[in-house]
């Protein structure tokens, strides 16, 4: 099998790409949900090839077990415990945690 071109090009190609998917994931979530899904489904898809991260804030908007869009109250749900906030996929059950951290304003 040939080698996949991972060049600094390609990577900025795949970025621009995962970015627009999860723009469309938004966008059609309302009418379409089940195509959100299939959104985000290709831009994980596109990360695993090119060998790049999804970024931060993207993260976040999807379920690492069932790939489906999540948005808190139709697909997910969101839960603050302890300091911990607790994501609920509502389509597959799976919890993700994380830490709340409070943010640091810059005094000048």
């Amino acid at each position: 099998m040939k080698e996949r071109s991972r060049t600094p090009h390609t990577k900025k190609i795949a970025h621009e790409r995962i970015d627009r998917l999860f723009a469309q994931a938004r966008d059609v979530f309302s009418s379409h949900p089940e195509w959100s899904n299939h959104y985000v489904e290709l831009a994980r898809r596109i990360a695993a090839r090119q060998r790049v991260r999804i970024d931060h804030d993207f993260r976040r908007q999807f379920c690492r077990h069932c790939s489906s869009y999540l948005v808190p109250g139709n697909t997910s749900r969101v839960r603050i415990h302890r300091g911990i906030v607790v994501v609920t996929c509502l389509s597959c059950g799976k919890r993700r945690r994380y830490r709340v951290v409070k943010s640091v304003e810059i005094q000048e």
